[in-house]
C-alpha cells in the first residue's frame, strides 16, 4: 500500500514562495518549507478485527517549492487485509527520540535532528510573516519537538481499502493547521518553550487528514 501525502491550503496544493495566505488568525504568510516526522503507522482491518503494525515505522514528509508530494510504500500487508483505519503519530515516540538507533528515516542528517540535544524536531515549518505595510515580512520559524508533543492520530475511511489491489492512497497536510489563532504580531519564533507547545497544541488533531 502506497501512501501519498501533499501539503494543502483550503483544498489547493500549498505553493511555497510564491503565495501568501491568511492564517485562521487573519494574518498574512508564506511558506518556503514544511517537514514533518509521522510514526507508527498501524492499519486497522475492523471487519476482521485485525491491526497490522509497520515495522521501523518512522517516515519525514518534506515539501518546499521543488516538492509538492511525499510517498512512501507500507510492505508485507497480508493480501487478505482490508484498511478501515490508519493510526499514526505526528512526531517521534519517547524511546526512539532518545535512541541513536536511527531507523527508518531517523537520519541526523536530514535537517531534523536537533544540534544541541538527542532527539528530532517532530515539525519544522519555516515561511514569512507579513505585517500590514510591511512587504519584506519577517522570518516564522516553527522547529517543534520534545516527547510531550507527540500527537497520536487516526483516520477513517469511507470505503474499505483492499491490499491486494496494490492501492495507493493520498492524505493532506494541513499547511495553516499548526497555526491555530495564533498572533505573530507577538513573535515569530517558536522552539520547545511554552509558544512552541501552543504550535503542537494546534497540529494535534486536524494536520493530517483525507481531505
Amino acid at each position: 500500500m502506497t501512501l501519498n501525502f501533499k501539503a494543502q491550503i483550503d483544498g489547493e496544493l500549498v505553493e511555497f514562495e510564491a503565495r501568501k495566505y491568511q492564517s485562521p488568525a487573519h494574518q498574512s504568510v508564506s511558506f518556503d518549507r514544511l517537514k514533518v516526522y509521522i510514526s507508527n503507522i498501524e492499519l486497522v482491518d475492523v471487519e476482521a478485527g485485525e491491526v497490522f503494525t509497520e515495522v521501523d515505522s518512522y517516515h519525514l514528509l518534506s515539501f518546499d517549492a521543488d516538492t509538492d508530494s511525499a510517498f512512501f510504500e507500507i510492505r508485507n500487508i497480508p493480501q487478505t487485509f482490508n484498511v478501515d483505519e490508519i493510526r499514526f503519530g505526528v512526531g517521534v515516540d519517547e524511546e526512539a527520540n532518545a535512541s541513536i538507533d536511527h531507523v527508518g528515516d531517523l537520519d541526523p542528517t536530514n535537517s531534523m535532528a536537533w544540534d544541541w540535544n538527542t532527539g528530532y524536531k517532530f515539525l519544522l515549518l519555516e515561511g514569512r510573516y507579513y505585517p500590514s505595510g510591511d512587504d519584506l515580512g519577517e522570518e516564522i520559524k516553527m522547529h517543534i519537538g520534545t516527547n510531550a508533543n507527540y500527537a497520536n492520530n487516526l483516520i477513517g475511511f469511507q470505503e474499505s481499502i483492499s491490499v491486494e489491489e496494490n492501492p495507493t492512497h493520498t492524505l493532506y497536510v494541513n499547511a495553516l493547521v499548526p497555526f491555530g489563532t495564533i498572533d505573530l504580531s507577538e513573535g515569530t519564533v517558536f522552539m520547545n518553550d511554552e509558544r512552541g507547545n501552543e504550535v503542537a497544541r494546534n497540529y494535534m488533531d486536524g494536520f493530517i487528514s483525507t481531505f
